[in-house]
């Protein structure tokens, strides 16, 4: 899709990640359809806000101004948990309401892991990878500052809930290192019965209905704020700036985007619904079909944000990040070490890659 938007040979209709987004609509390769969506029967109010503010742009900051897409849907991301694993230990399940502290889910993972020879290398993990930005944002920590001009993920907030993930696996080993998921995923350690907890968004849920084993979710654990929160993965429509049929394209997105449209992919139990008023539904919930407490979804999609992926048009700084990540998830550095090391670099890379932000 690159290449052909680039080429102007890109369809009329763009079906655009939440993460390519930024920098397809910062080159201007998308059409405002802010008018059109106004002057329509798509029923912004009872959008999800979240799915709604990362397809916006203002011409240097996403997240403001006008629509350039429709989201297509909203999947916020949960704690999936394997019934039967705890029920061998005979510890009860998760709380679908309460969500447990970082403290209490460490407890709970530590419980669930099983080392039988004690050779650090456990047969069954309590917890799978952990998304990390959720615990950073509920220990009331950030990873760029409001203007999205400085990294702020060495603060005292991050930077603590940062170290307590790491130390999941190589303090407690509850979870697995990046050895071992090089050996296999995350995802096939919980539909193998190998981790009993992990991170997942809605759009596993078909997959995971086929699984042979009970399973259910439960919300993502909290840090100091007592919220629980997260990223939502989300995928929308976008039109060809260069397309000659504009009215018709978006007669198209507008009827996948709305609530007929909604109705139908809903149905597949791939996402939950952009239209709030249909998510609490039984369309949704799907009464009868796993997981038996589907409201997590709807909690989650209250708190939780897009990626951090969607933050700014041009994501050298975050490529740079996501390296250096690396030396604390193999355990070779702290995180105050880390964060404080890789500060002027990642700062750099941000100006350098998005300057219309540091302007005046």
């Amino acid at each position: 899709m690159n290449t052909m938007l680039a080429g102007g040979t890109a369809p009329d209709i763009v079906f655009v990640s939440d993460g390519d987004f930024g920098r397809w609509v910062k080159a201007g390769l998308f059409l405002n359809i802010q008018e059109m969506v106004d002057n329509s029967d798509i029923k912004l109010d009872d959008m999800w806000e979240s799915a709604l503010g990362r397809y916006k742009f203002d011409g240097k900051r996403l997240g403001q101004g006008d629509l350039y897409a429709l989201p297509k849907d909203i999947g916020p991301s949960v704690l999936y948990y394997n019934k039967e694993l705890f029920d061998k230990a005979g510890l009860p399940y998760p709380d679908p309401k309460k969500p447990m502290t970082m403290e209490e889910f460490r407890d709970l993972a530590i419980k669930l892991t099983i080392d039988k020879n004690k050779d650090g290398k456990p047969e069954q993990y309590g917890s799978g990878p952990i998304w990390w930005e959720a615990f950073v944002w509920s220990n009331g920590g950030e990873v760029l500052n409001k203007d999205r001009t400085e990294f702020v993920l060495n603060s005292p907030e991050a930077v603590e809930a940062l170290q307590f993930v790491a130390d999941m696996t190589f303090k407690y080993h509850a979870a697995p290192d990046p050895k071992a998921l090089q050996a296999m995923s995350a995802d096939q350690m919980f539909e193998t019965g190998r981790v009993a907890m992990v991170f997942n968004g809605r759009w596993m849920v078909p997959t995971y209905r086929k699984l042979k084993f009970d399973w259910d979710v439960a919300p993502i654990p909290v840090g100091k704020t007592g919220i629980s929160t997260g990223w939502s993965g989300s995928v929308g429509y976008a039109i060809n700036k260069k397309t000659k049929f504009p009215k018709e394209a978006f007669e198209v997105i507008r009827y996948l985007a709305g609530e007929e449209g909604q109705k139908i992919q809903t149905k597949l139990g791939f996402a939950i619904p952009t239209y709030k008023s249909l998510s609490n539904t039984d369309l949704f919930l799907q009464p009868g079909q796993k997981p038996e407490h589907a409201e997590v979804f709807i909690e989650a999609a209250k708190n939780q944000r897009p990626g951090i992926w969607t933050l700014t048009p041009n994501n050298k700084w975050l490529d740079m990040l996501n390296q250096k990540l690396a030396d604390l998830w193999n355990g070779k550095k702290s995180a105050k070490e880390l964060m404080d090391s890789i500060k002027p670099g990642i700062d750099k890379a941000l100006k350098e890659g998005n300057p219309e932000l540091f302007e005046k």
